[in-house]
């Protein structure tokens, strides 16, 4: 006469099975994943490019004899868009502070974007982060303008 014990648990074969199949549904998710996850710092980015971008708009419609703040020739100041402008309270209404980029090493000290105002009189916003890659990519998502700068052109980049 035969013993059949009661069997309590799953075999070796059939827990690597699992684990196998587990594996290959992870390396198709991963990638899909972080792919997802670039794509919507890249927008994050080009979206508060767009944001300071029409903030200086919105700024230079209300006051148009006062020029932009610029740190050099065509360079503008984007540390001063949120301050308030001796004489000129109605700066700090358009961009209460200038946006980060997801990408922009917080430890860095400096802006992650930087502007220019280009000679038709546009501006183009660009990504000017610390990770010289991610704003290499950033800034490859607008169209190159009239002075061959990249970034974000109002008017130019509509989508």
């Amino acid at each position: 006469m035969k013993c059949f014990r009661k069997r309590s648990g799953f075999t070796l074969i059939e827990l690597l099975v699992v684990i196998l199949i587990l594996a290959i549904l992870m390396a198709i998710a991963l990638p899909l994943y972080l792919r997802a996850v670039k794509d919507s710092e890249r927008q994050t980015c080009r979206s508060n490019m767009q944001t300071i971008a029409i903030a200086c708009q919105a700024y230079k419609v209300r006051n148009p004899a006062h020029l932009y703040p610029l740190t050099g020739p065509g360079v503008l100041d984007l540390a001063a868009l949120p301050l308030p402008i001796p004489g000129d309270a109605e700066l700090s209404v358009d961009l209460q502070a200038v946006p980060i980029c997801p990408n922009h090493d917080t430890t860095v000290v400096g802006l992650s974007y930087s502007g220019t105002e280009n000679t038709d009189g546009t501006i183009t916003i660009s990504c000017s982060c610390s990770d010289a890659a991610a704003a290499t990519f950033h800034n490859a998502l607008g169209t190159p303008n009239a002075d061959g700068g990249v970034g974000f052109t109002p008017g130019l980049d509509s989508r």
